[in-house]
C-alpha cells in the first residue's frame, strides 16, 4: 500500500501497523518507524548522496555537485518484518546545482574556447526498491531507476556553445545511475534505523 509522505499517523496506520508482526506493538516501536520515514523523506537523504566531481577531456569538468533537496512523494513499506521488509518509493524529484567549465577548440580546432559558470538540474521519476534483512538489517537487494534529467546553464553569453558540444544531461544521468545503491552512507543510514519487535511472552 502506498502513501503520501507525511509524519501523521495517517502513514502510520495505513502503512505500518498493518504490516508488523505480532500485533503488539508499542509507542517506542511507532517513533522508530516514523524515523524510517524521517530517514528516507528527503531531509536527510541529500546529503547521504555524495557525487564524485565529473572531469571530461581537455580541461573540462562538471564539479562540486549537490543534491540540494529530495521529493519522496510515494512510499510502500511491505513484509514480514522478523525476516525482511522491502521499502519502495517511486516519482522520486532530485534538485541539483554544480559548476562547470568546457574547455574546446572551435571552428574546425582553429579557435580555443573556454566557458565557464553554474547548473541547475532537475531530475524526474527516480524510484528505487530496498529489501532488507530484519536479523542483520543489511540491504540484501536494491534496485533503481533514472527516467529524464533537465539542466539549465548559467553562464557567459555562449553558454548555448556548451550544449551544443557536450551533453550534459547524459553524462549527469550516467554518474547518477547506481549512487542510491552503492551509498555506504545510505546502507549505513539504514541500519541506524533497526526496529526491533519483541513478542511479548504469556506464562
Amino acid at each position: 500500500m502506498k502513501c503520501k509522505i507525511t509524519l501523521s499517523l495517517i502513514c502510520i496506520f495505513l502503512v505500518i501497523i498493518p504490516n508488523v508482526y505480532p500485533r503488539r506493538i508499542t509507542w517506542r516501536q511507532i517513533k522508530k518507524a516514523v524515523g524510517i520515514l524521517e530517514e528516507i523523506s528527503g531531509k536527510d537523504l541529500s546529503r547521504h548522496l555524495k557525487i564524485k566531481d565529473l572531469d571530461l577531456k581537455g580541461g573540462s569538468y562538471i564539479k562540486n555537485i549537490k543534491i540540494i533537496h529530495v521529493d519522496i512523494p510515494r512510499i510502500s513499506i511491505k513484509g514480514d518484518w522478523k525476516k525482511t521488509i522491502v521499502v519502495k518509493a517511486s516519482n522520486i524529484g532530485l534538485g541539483l546545482t554544480a559548476d562547470w567549465r568546457v574547455k574546446k577548440r572551435i571552428f574546425w580546432g582553429l579557435i580555443p574556447y573556454q566557458e565557464s559558470g553554474t547548473l541547475k538540474g532537475s531530475v524526474s521519476k527516480v524510484q528505487f526498491g530496498v529489501t532488507l534483512n530484519m536479523r542483520t538489517f543489511r540491504v540484501a537487494n536494491c534496485s533503481e531507476s533514472i527516467g529524464s534529467i533537465k539542466v539549465k546553464l548559467r553562464g557567459k553569453l555562449l553558454a548555448w556553445v556548451v550544449r551544443t558540444f557536450v551533453n550534459i544531461e547524459k553524462r549527469l544521468k550516467r554518474k547518477l545511475s547506481g549512487k542510491i545503491c552503492q551509498a555506504e552512507d545510505f546502507k549505513v543510514l539504514l541500519r541506524g534505523c533497526k526496529i526491533r519487535i519483541t513478542e511479548k511472552k504469556h506464562h
